[in-house]
């Protein structure tokens, strides 16, 4: 199997060095991650009166917006200035009253490919209509924590101490997803269970685990792309083969919701790039400091993205060079699509849009530290932790938007 973490050292140097980071110690870092996503959101849902539902981010302004079938006691966003278009938290709902509840759902095939998430919640919250505000954060904090465990199985050996495993669990996407109720942090668990099984030889579980990532939400394309073609290019046909099954079901699903719609969902994604940095560009050209200080901070937040995304290219690319493995190969590949992002759909969105698409980037940052710990890598550390931080204060900081009760 040519997946695999090398180590540097003998196997036994390894155990020394791990012997004093326990897993219970890496346990407490998932904890205390969660503890402080608990606390986030009882800050974020304060001004609409503790309700839960205000993380799902219904808009009446949007065009999909379906009061009938919202129930009593949703938030629901009323400014098209400040927050009425909502996000896409609302589609999950939606499709979990749609698809799993029997009511009159909105017909987007584009929303409906993303259904694993959507049917996680409705099994979490027993197929209550009440319950489901409450799951579908439940659902992303405990696959954060799982994942974050099986992470951390993954660097244990290299003595890496788990305060590193706060880059994954508290990254700039997960902390911008779960205050949306969307699907990012489920999707990429299950990417990094796919990796965990992987470097274990578990061919058909790690494929099985690819296959619901892509269910998720499209993340996992790349790592699927990017690992089949190592193993390609190792020689390795029969991992490829197996690996690559894991896009069977997301095409059965797809041709499923065609015959249905009248649509196939990936076509109706749009074309999200442009060549290099020239989304960048044109975000920054157009950039004008207006408005008011919280505004003018929003549309701002793009910033550090672009640097990490930038920094993250170069480094990464020096770091193949210098030590060619598929990790690598996975930060530089995630580099090259965050630099082709375009304005339109991606960095005029804020900090929310590439921060989300760009979240698989911060497992294989954790684990090329963990086996090389260069300067060069600890640059993209200190930038992740920035991110990290920023994305707190973004969540203190975030306006409270006029809004209604059903």
């Amino acid at each position: 199997m040519q997946i695999s973490i090398p180590h540097k050292n003998s196997p036994l140097e390894h155990v020394t060095r791990a012997a004093g980071w326990s897993t219970k110690r890496a346990a407490t870092v998932a904890f205390v991650s969660v503890i402080v996503y608990l606390l986030l959101i009882a800050y974020q849902v304060a001004p609409y009166g503790y309700n839960l539902t205000s993380l799902i981010r219904v808009g009446s302004t949007n065009p999909f917006y379906d009061p009938a079938i919202l129930g009593d006691g949703v938030v629901v966003f009323n400014d098209p200035k400040s927050g009425g278009d909502g996000y896409d938290g609302q589609f999950y709902l939606y499709m979990i009253k749609g698809l799993l509840m029997g009511e009159d759902g909105i017909s987007n095939p584009f929303r409906y490919q993303r259904i694993l998430y959507p049917v996680v919640v409705y099994l979490f919250a027993l197929g209550q209509p009440g319950l489901i505000p409450i799951s579908m954060p439940l659902v992303n904090l405990l696959a954060i924590s799982i994942s974050s465990l099986l992470l951390w199985k993954l660097v244990r050996d290299f003595g890496l101490r788990p305060k590193y495993l706060f880059l994954y669990t508290l990254n700039i996407g997960f902390l911008v997803a779960v205050f949306y109720d969307v699907a990012t942090p489920l999707c990429i668990s299950l990417v990094v269970a796919s990796i965990y099984f992987l470097v274990r030889e578990r061919l058909w579980l790690a494929s099985a685990m690819m296959a619901l990532s892509l269910l998720t939400q499209e993340n996992g394309a790349i790592v699927l792309a990017v690992v089949t073609g190592w193993l390609l290019a190792q020689r390795n046909l029969r991992g490829a083969i197996v690996f690559s099954c894991s896009v069977v079901p997301w095409t059965v699903w797809q041709l499923f919701l065609w015959l249905r719609e009248g649509k196939l969902p990936f076509i109706m994604s749009g074309n999200h790039f442009r060549p290099p940095f020239a989304g960048m560009i044109s975000y920054i050209s157009a950039f004008e400091w207006a408005g008011d200080w919280q505004h003018m901070l929003r549309d701002a937040s793009v910033f550090p993205m672009m640097l990490f995304v930038t920094v993250l290219l170069v480094v990464s690319v020096f770091e193949m060079k210098r030590n060619p493995q598929v990790f690598t190969l996975l930060l530089v590949v995630h580099a090259l699509v965050g630099v082709c992002f375009n304005k339109e759909q991606i960095w005029s969105s804020t900090i929310s849009s590439p921060a989300r698409a760009l979240a698989g980037v911060f497992p294989f940052l954790v684990i090329c530290y963990a086996q090389n710990p260069s300067r060069r890598l600890l640059l993209l550390i200190v930038l992740s932790v920035l991110l990290s931080l920023m994305g707190i204060a973004r969540i203190l900081l975030m306006p409270s938007h006029p809004y209604f009760v059903t």
